[in-house]
Formats: C-alpha cells, sequence, structure tokens
C-alpha cells in the first residue's frame, strides 16, 4: 500500500455534511428570492485496496428564502423516505494539499425518473413517496397572498461537490449540473402554480467535519459497497 493510501484511509470512518443549495425562485406577485436550502446528513467513508467511497443520508432540510416572507416546511416524512446513497470519492493529494470531490449521482423524488419530469398528478410515473395520500412528496408553504397550504412536488437532480481539507473541515462548492422540479398537486388553486426555479451554484457550498450527525451514524452496510 503507497503511503498516500495509507493517509486516505485515515479519512475513514463518521462524518458531518453541511451544505446549502441556493436556488433562485421568481414567485408571482412577490417577485425574485433567492432561496437557500440548507441540509444536514450523517456520512460514512470507507476506505478499502486505496478506494475510497461515501455513504450518507439526509438528517435535516431547512429552506429560507432570504426575506422572512414565505415559509417552506420539510415535513420529516419527506427526510425519512430519502434513501441513502452510495457512491466512490476522489481523495488525493495535490500539491501537498487533500482534495476531495464527489459525484451524488442522480436522485429523483416522487416519481419513477423516466423520461421528462411529470407536470400532472394522474401521470403513472408519479409515485407518494412519502406515504401521505398525495402524489409526490409534500411540502408545506406559508406566505403573504399565496396563504399556508400544501404543495406536492416531483424532483429531478444531481449534485456535485469539490473541495479542499484544511486540517478541520473538508469545504468548497457546490455544483448542480441537473435540477428540476415540478408541482402536480396542492391543497388550493392559487399554490399550483409553483415558482419558476433556477439553480445558483455561485451561491451554495458544504462543509464536512469529523464526528456524527444529529440523525445518528449510517449502520454498517448501508448502501451499495
Amino acid at each position: 500500500m503507497t503511503g498516500e493510501a495509507v493517509e486516505m484511509a485515515e479519512f475513514a470512518g463518521d462524518w458531518t455534511l453541511d451544505m446549502v443549495l441556493a436556488t433562485r425562485a421568481r414567485v408571482p406577485v412577490l417577485g425574485d428570492f433567492l432561496a437557500r436550502s440548507r441540509s444536514s446528513l450523517a456520512v460514512r467513508i470507507d476506505v478499502v485496496g486505496g478506494h475510497a467511497v461515501q455513504t450518507q443520508r439526509v438528517c435535516s432540510t431547512t429552506v429560507n428564502d432570504g426575506r422572512g416572507l414565505v415559509r417552506t416546511e420539510i415535513p420529516q416524512a419527506f427526510i425519512a423516505a430519502l434513501p441513502a446513497a452510495s457512491f466512490p470519492i476522489d481523495l488525493s493529494l495535490r500539491d501537498g494539499a487533500w482534495v476531495y470531490a464527489a459525484d451524488f449521482g442522480r436522485q429523483v423524488i416522487g416519481w419513477t425518473g423516466e423520461g421528462v419530469i411529470p407536470t400532472q398528478p394522474t401521470d403513472p410515473r408519479v409515485q407518494d413517496g412519502d406515504g401521505d395520500g398525495r402524489p409526490g412528496f409534500t411540502v408545506r408553504v406559508e406566505g403573504p397572498i399565496l396563504g399556508a397550504g400544501e404543495v406536492y412536488v416531483v424532483q429531478a437532480g444531481r449534485t456535485t461537490v469539490a473541495g479542499t481539507w484544511d486540517g478541520t473541515a473538508f469545504s468548497g462548492s457546490v455544483g448542480m449540473p441537473e435540477f428540476a422540479q415540478s408541482v402536480v398537486g396542492a391543497s388550493s388553486t392559487f399554490l399550483l402554480h409553483g415558482p419558476e426555479l433556477r439553480t445558483a451554484p455561485e451561491q451554495s457550498s458544504f462543509r464536512m467535519v469529523r464526528g456524527q450527525a444529529a440523525c445518528g451514524p449510517i449502520p454498517q452496510g448501508t448502501g451499495v459497497r
């Protein structure tokens, strides 16, 4: 085993990943918003034969619209229904510094992921992802003019991260090479027309530190090895 592989093995274990994904949204009447979705994830890194694999699951997600006008709540049933993911990562020494990069892979929420993203609840590809009897996944929203209610969404996305080790944490940038969301239903017709979203990777970032996440460690055997 090379010296680099031995050093890489020291990164094996439990980590907590905090990630901010920013999107720009155009909301009818209220105008443009920069929304930040902040997620905390439990992570385990395994290093075998000089190759590193990351397994992770989402612990919590909060959304801040930047103005405090529109409140978005991600129910725990939504979070609990998200599967654990496992994928290879790049850990390498470059110019004396450890570099970290990962592609989390494509994630689809509330539908099968085949073809273009659905727009209607009757589309046979739409699934009740959180088991609440509604199409897709349920998100609660509240705001002026919008009122309070639920929207039922489906999503498709792919997230990448790239950063460096500073002796305490890996931190760096977040990319979103794929992102699409569709509102396939709502508790009121006014909420049915969801905001037009586009990614804002320049406002997105991550930080990953050693130690178990608040929701506990990733159980051994979880994920694809």
